[in-house]
């Protein structure tokens, strides 16, 4: 904040996240999930938070692990998506996303990668896990949509 009135609740959130969270507190606090999305244009940008939030409300991530969604072009990774951990107790995700695609598909991408990271925070997939995340992508995309959060 510099002095001017704001009234933009992205710019709040962000501006909480980055300053209370990380500078003060230097992690997100026990129990909350910290989300950072890069690149993509602000309204990729606001899809992602809204999106994270809302797998997490609904228990598609059951645990609270900080995440970073980087958003790219398909042939930065060759691939729509992908998810890696970030530490080896799984406490932290980087994910990509490829905004070369429909809407649809990118919130659908994300939730995939989401997915993902539920399987390596919980222990619990089949094979590799792919199955689940391409059966329940599409289903949670839509129902997101539905619920009016998109």
């Amino acid at each position: 904040y510099n002095g001017r009135h704001c009234t933009n609740p992205q710019w709040w959130a962000k501006w909480i996240q980055e300053t209370i969270y990380e500078k003060v507190l230097g992690k997100s606090p026990e129990g909350i999930t910290m989300i950072k999305v890069k690149g993509g244009k602000q309204d990729e940008q606001l899809l992602v938070y809204k999106t994270v939030n809302w797998c997490l409300d609904v228990g598609v991530i059951s645990k609270t692990p900080d995440i970073t969604v980087t958003i790219c072009k398909y042939n930065t990774h060759n691939c729509f998506g992908t998810c890696v951990e970030g530490d080896d107790d799984m406490t932290s995700f980087f994910i990509t996303v490829a905004n070369d695609q429909t809407i649809r598909d990118f919130v659908a991408t994300l939730i995939h990668e989401l997915i993902h990271v539920n399987q390596y925070v919980t222990g619990v997939w089949t094979g590799d896990g792919e199955k689940e995340c391409d059966d329940r992508q599409y289903p949670l995309t839509d129902k997101l949509w539905k619920e009016g959060i998109l």
